[in-house]
């Protein structure tokens, strides 16, 4: 049983991982595609889970789970760094200017 789960897991976390690069492949603005790059973090720690699932709490288990969780943690400080520099490069500042104001 726990390797049907395991297994179906490891397929979810496997699709996720898919479709973060076929979004990064087929999106074209570069603040778009951050957006994919998150979704990444969230198929690790899916696939860390089912290592979890496959060798229980041991230090194999314990290694992809902390691997997954701290991905997850870390992606939005990760992609808001990524979109700052970004902005910085295109227009010289990252600060809103008063054009973008809605």
């Amino acid at each position: 049983m726990t390797g049907l789960i395991s297994a179906v897991l490891l397929a979810g976390g496997v699709l996720l991982a898919l479709f973060a690069v076929l979004g990064l492949v087929v999106v074209r603005d570069p603040y778009d595609r951050l957006h994919y790059v998150s979704l990444a973090g969230f198929s690790t720690l899916v696939i860390g889970l089912a290592i979890l699932v496959r060798e229980s709490f041991s230090l194999i288990g314990d290694k992809a789970l902390l691997t997954g969780v701290l991905l997850v943690l870390i992606s939005p400080v990760l992609v808001h760094g990524t979109a700052r520099s970004f902005r910085t490069r295109q227009f010289g500042d990252w600060r809103a200017r008063p054009e973008d104001e809605r």
